[in-house]
C-alpha cells in the first residue's frame, strides 16, 4: 500500500535582521539618520519599564519588547523574531517619527528635536483623553506609510482596514488613552480616505 503523503513543513518567516540592509535604506530614503536595532538591546528594556509605569499598565513591559516597534529619535526598535514583511509594513511609519522629531529639533538633528517632541507628542493638550497632537503624529506617520503601501498594490480596502485597526490601538491604553475612540478613528478614516484619493490621482 502507499504510505500517506506526510504534510509540508511551513517554511519559518525570516527575520527581519537578514534584510536588514534593505529595510535600512528604504527608512533612510525618509530620514537619513534612522538606525534598526533589536528590542534586546538595553535601551528597549528600560523603555518597557518606563512605558509600563506610564500607562498605568495599559501596556505591559513584555508587550513594549515584543508586539510594539518604537522610535527614539533615530533609533528603531523592533523584536528580532519579527518577519522582513512586518518590519517593512511599520517601517516607514516609524522613518516618518524620526523625521518628525528632526522637524522639532529645527531641522538640524531627531536628537535634538526629541525634548520639544516629547512634549508636543505626549503630554499637549492633555496627557490623557485629549492628546491631540499625539494623534496627529500617529496620524502624519501613517499617511506616509500609506502611500508606501499603495505604492506596493496593497488595495484601498485594506488601507482602511488598517487605518481603522490602528486608530482603535491609539486610542487604547497601549497609547496613553489619546483621544476617544470614535474621535481618533473618524479622523483616522478621513486621512485615509485623503491618502487613497491622492494616491489614485497622482
Amino acid at each position: 500500500m502507499p504510505e500517506p503523503a506526510e504534510a509540508p513543513v511551513p517554511t519559518p518567516a525570516r527575520s527581519w535582521t537578514e534584510d536588514r540592509d534593505r529595510l535600512l535604506a528604504l527608512a533612510r530614503a525618509i530620514e537619513p539618520s534612522v538606525r534598526l536595532q533589536t528590542k534586546d538591546v538595553w535601551i528597549w528594556r528600560l523603555l518597557g519599564r518606563l512605558a509600563a509605569a506610564a500607562t498605568f499598565g495599559g501596556i505591559s513591559r513584555r508587550r513594549f519588547l515584543e508586539d510594539f516597534a518604537t522610535t527614539l529619535g533615530p533609533l528603531q526598535g523592533y523584536p528580532a523574531s519579527w518577519s522582513v514583511e512586518r518590519v517593512e509594513g511599520i517601517l516607514v511609519h516609524e522613518a516618518r517619527h524620526t523625521f518628525q522629531a528632526r522637524v522639532c529639533g529645527l531641522g538640524l538633528h531627531p536628537w535634538l528635536g526629541i525634548p520639544l517632541f516629547s512634549v508636543l507628542y505626549l503630554a499637549l493638550p492633555l496627557p490623557l483623553g485629549f492628546a491631540w497632537l499625539r494623534l496627529l503624529f500617529e496620524i502624519d506617520a501613517d499617511r506616509a506609510a500609506w502611500r508606501h503601501a499603495l505604492s506596493k498594490g496593497t488595495p484601498p480596502e485594506a488601507i482602511r482596514a488598517r487605518a481603522r485597526a490602528f486608530a482603535g490601538v491609539v486610542c487604547s491604553g497601549a497609547y496613553g488613552w489619546s483621544m476617544p475612540r470614535i474621535v481618533g478613528v473618524r479622523l483616522f478614516e478621513r486621512a485615509a480616505e485623503r491618502t487613497i484619493a491622492e494616491f489614485g490621482s497622482s
